[in-house]
């Protein structure tokens, strides 16, 4: 995993209430999007991706078939204007049986507008990314 900035590190933890845009790709190589809820495990370092009966749904087949998946957690900032924010990762991923949840290990990472601060300027420069776009990750 690549490390996360402190402004990303502190948003995981708050685990603000937000649904997740949980991606992953179907037997057709097609993407396959659903929202979902969301937790950061801090000490596994990976994003545990909630919802009803998780093991069986179409995305943990899919991740269970291609062991990747992608997320955005995203929304609108209160206050004036129109301030975006967004967190975004994609990495190798397992569904865990045990928990009926899926895994995600981030390897790339993009985020914006997640430093308070910032939320009411839509001016602000703290958009960050790593990893490489492209890196496919190894299963």
């Amino acid at each position: 995993m690549r490390s996360l900035t402190v402004i990303e590190q502190t948003f995981l933890a708050r685990g603000e209430r937000s649904l997740a845009r949980i991606a992953t790709v179907d037997e057709h190589g097609l993407p396959h999007v659903v929202p979902g809820g969301w937790h950061w495990d801090a000490d596994a370092e990976e994003l545990v991706l909630t919802g009803r009966n998780v093991g069986r749904t179409a995305r943990a087949a899919h991740v269970r078939r291609t062991g990747v998946a992608a997320i955005s957690i995203d929304g609108i900032a209160e206050g004036p204007g129109w301030s975006p924010w967004a967190f975004l990762a994609r990495g190798p991923a397992h569904v865990d049986e045990t928990e009926d949840t899926i895994r995600l290990r981030p390897t790339w990472v993009r985020s914006w507008g997640l430093d308070p601060p910032n939320k009411t300027r839509p001016d602000a420069q703290d958009d960050h990314q790593t990893g490489d776009p492209s890196a496919r990750p190894t299963q």
